[in-house]
């Protein structure tokens, strides 16, 4: 035990000198004496120790609080000793909130080179704690397992707890090779970093023990002045997302005669995927909006990156089910314009770019930044006219715009500076299996039906899809939508005073997106989770609630069965009308009309993002008269 007595009171003759120096620097600074007794507190760290003692009057440790005192006083023996000691405590008082403190203490000598006073040196690393918690605690409930190498050591430095489960290393990945936890041919891949090499994806046929399996994998470089320093890897065991698109084909095969069970099949498959993606999308959103710190913003661009190709893939695999030619009615979901631009226009800026060709996005700012409609729909049609762009032009330019249209909706626009066409060959350009000549078929192939299926896509939206040569050369694809807006709240606009906090029941089967939920909604709302429809209804019964977010497939009883029961009830004991949105990665028009005549009052479709979510409570709570959207009351 350190002794507190009151020896080595006397004063040193640099006491003075050093106590300026202490005034002088913005750290937490204390001088003590040989056994730990205060001499002076520069004016910083009068922040945790406002009133300071007389010199010698008061031990050190006294002005820390009790669950911090071991560190002290091992810190007080190891410089007495003199050895410097750092530790790293959470310091709390009545006079100030809760901080993260590093804090060094070390000798001071005299020429003699005899210790004379002890220095404590602390700075507050409490944001930097902070977001590295959270920072954490986001990579765990990540559902990709996510890995980060040294590359120059080539050995584990971070792995989450999907990476640890996926790869059966369930005591930990860190300081471990790549060649002891993965396949001598994935290791490899996995292993090799050659600098400028950006993403690479691969999906590897793992043979092991326990059964055959197919891993999608992605990885990524970061860099410093000698080059590569660290590889990131997202790893996904797709075995059962295969399983399901070779049954998703057979039954395709099969489905001539059958498609009513084909729709159910491929809302379950959209289902199954597009849930755990939803982890990944407002997962990483949400730690976007809640880190400014650059590293930690090149990481979640990182895995966006990663899942807006994984969400790419799942569009393609449910554009399968239309292979047949049947199209069944627009799906409607809330959708932001520029996510939805970018993911249509990123494959032909890269094709364009490679032609030489300058490739402009133009969207108009009157234009509202969300929508309601059908993204995939709308991709249908753009894509097939900016790939022709790209393939009908040799120089020049490629134009997309999107402007509101004179009569309401919106207009999306390709203008390119290509060969254009005879206005006499349109009809011919848009019919099935035909372009405006022989020619065009021999010198840039193609079957013909780009133009055909896109137009036909167009209708199944309510739009129009037109075209015009130019005058100067090349042409102009235009269409029509009748497009409704939805304006996105943004998190600035959310209060966070408790009072208004608001009352959420969370409905969803699967643990991470109810957690994703709660952390979004935490500074807002006290959120009520339940895994299923039963204990949702329960919960409707048992507590009152301002809003309730409410997933379709959940076992036991479903979503849209608990709102008409959560409708009865409320019907029965006269209570009030809770608003309900269904949160779901359910969003076929017959989903919608179900949910609707159930008793819901929105549908938002997953993967969703933090602004849209809290658009969606926001146009709810508009109307509501006891509150304003989000918490802010009626009067404020």
């Amino acid at each position: 035990m350190i002794d507190v007595g009151a020896d080595d009171a006397t004063d040193y003759e640099g006491d003075v000198f050093h106590g300026q120096i202490a005034d002088a620097s913005s750290a937490y600074i204390w001088l003590l004496n040989t056994r730990g007794r205060i001499v002076h507190v520069s004016r910083a760290a009068r922040r945790f120790q406002p009133e300071p003692p007389a010199p010698h009057t008061m031990a050190w440790r006294d002005a820390w609080p009790v669950d911090c005192r071991f560190s002290i006083d091992r810190g007080v023996q190891e410089a007495q000793a003199g050895r410097a000691f750092s530790f790293r405590t959470r310091f709390t008082t009545e006079q100030s909130s809760a901080v993260y403190l590093d804090t060094t203490v070390s000798a001071v000598r005299d020429d003699a080179g005899r210790i004379v006073r002890l220095l404590v040196k602390a700075e507050d690393v409490t944001q930097e704690t902070e977001t590295a918690a959270f920072l954490n605690t986001v990579i765990e409930v990540l559902p990709l397992a996510l890995t980060v190498k040294d590359a120059r050591t080539g050995r584990y430095i971070l792995a989450n707890r999907a990476a640890e489960k996926l790869f059966g290393r369930f005591e930990g990945l860190t300081g471990l090779r790549a060649s002891d936890v993965l396949p001598a041919a994935f290791a490899e891949w996995a292993a090799d970093a050659v600098p400028g090499m950006g993403s690479q994806s691969t999906v590897y046929e793992d043979h092991a023990e326990a059964g055959f399996r197919y891993l999608a994998a992605t990885k990524l470089a970061t860099y410093d002045d000698e080059g590569v320093r660290h590889l990131i890897g997202l790893t996904e065991d797709i075995t059962q997302k295969q399983r399901d698109a070779d049954a998703l084909y057979q039954a395709l095969e099969q489905a001539e005669q059958a498609n009513r069970a084909r729709s159910a099949f491929v809302t379950n498959i959209s289902h199954e995927i597009r849930t755990p993606l939803n982890g990944v999308i407002a997962g990483v959103d949400l730690l976007a909006a809640r880190s400014t710190a650059p590293d930690i913003q090149e990481v979640t661009e990182m895995i966006r990156a990663s899942a807006a190709v994984l969400q790419d893939q799942l569009q393609q695999l449910l554009a399968v089910a239309r292979l047949d030619g049947i199209e069944g009615p627009p799906e409607v979901e809330t959708f932001v314009l520029g996510d939805l631009i970018e993911r249509v226009v990123r494959p032909a800026r890269e094709a364009a770019r490679a032609k030489g060709l300058a490739f402009v996005v133009e969207i108009a700012p009157a234009l509202p930044a969300a929508f309601v409609g059908d993204p995939a729909g709308i991709e249908r049609v753009l894509t097939p006219l900016l790939n022709n762009a790209v393939k009908f032009t040799h120089r020049g330019e490629i134009r997309l715009t999107v402007d509101p249209c004179q009569n309401g909706g919106v207009r999306f626009a390709c203008v390119d500076t290509g060969v254009g066409f005879d206005p006499a060959l349109k009809a011919a350009m848009f019919a099935a299996f035909r372009q405006q000549d022989d020619a065009l078929t021999r010198e840039y192939g193609g079957m013909g039906l780009g133009l055909a299926l896109a137009r036909k896509a167009a209708r199944a939206l309510g739009g129009i899809l037109d075209a015009a040569p130019r005058e100067d050369g090349g042409s102009v694809f235009w269409l029509d939508l009748p497009l409704s807006p939805a304006p996105v709240l943004t998190t600035d606009e959310v209060t966070t005073d408790p009072a208004d906090r608001l009352r959420v029941l969370v409905a969803d089967d699967h643990p991470t997106n109810r957690r994703i939920v709660e952390m979004m909604l935490e500074s807002v709302a006290d959120v009520t989770t339940a895994e299923d429809g039963v204990e949702a209804v329960e919960a409707a019964g048992r507590e009152t609630f301002d809003v309730i977010l409410m997933d379709i497939q959940m076992p036991r009883m479903d979503g849209i069965t608990a709102v008409a029961r959560i409708r009865d009830a409320e019907r029965a004991a006269g209570r009030g009308h809770v608003p309900v949105i269904m949160l779901t990665a359910n969003t076929q028009p017959e989903h919608v009309e179900a949910a609707r005549l159930a008793g819901a009052d929105r549908h938002l479709g997953k993967p969703f993002t933090l602004a849209l979510l809290f658009n969606e409570i926001q146009a709810l709570l508009a109307d509501a008269p006891a509150r304003t959207p989000l918490g802010r009351h009626a009067n404020a």
